[in-house]
């Protein structure tokens, strides 16, 4: 299931559904690929570790995002529209509005994913059904500074 549907998209963009097509479903999965291969490579192998797993033998789940329906739907939304308007746009030389329009969606997801990143994914590493205390670790960046 996809992480956002379509009355979500017609929260950020009223109109998406009157663009000729029906539904987005499509695009909508295809944003969740894209979502969990994110998640995989910029924080699920960063911290793996940090809980004792090693990511190349306990792959990431995206059965375990527990709370994925609330923590990614905008992220969601963001990718899924970029990815309608890359659909629509036309193959001309001059920019058309749709390709302004997957523009300002791909930068508003990268925007949205450093936000999604920096305050942790609820990630149910025991497979408890629930998120601990202990698992809602945020990883924080550590610098350098030379004297």
């Amino acid at each position: 299931m996809a992480y956002s549907l379509d009355a979500d998209l017609i929260k950020v963009r009223s109109n998406v559904l009157s663009l000729g097509v029906d539904s987005w479903i499509d695009q909508q999965t295809e944003a969740e690929l894209i979502i969990n291969r994110t998640l995989e490579n910029k924080w699920y192998k960063v911290v793996a570790g940090d809980f004792g797993y090693d990511y190349r033998e306990t792959p990431f789940n995206a059965a375990l995002l527990l709370n994925a329906d609330t923590q990614l739907v905008r992220l969601s939304c963001y990718k899924t529209l970029e990815l309608a308007y890359l659909f629509l746009q036309k193959d001309t030389v001059e920019p058309d509005g749709f390709e302004r329009q997957r523009s300002l969606f791909s930068a508003l997801y990268m925007e949205e994913l450093e936000h999604v990143l920096g305050l942790g994914i609820d990630y149910d590493w025991d497979g408890s059904g629930t998120i601990e205390y202990d698992e809602k670790k945020i990883r924080t960046r550590r610098t350098l500074v030379k004297g």
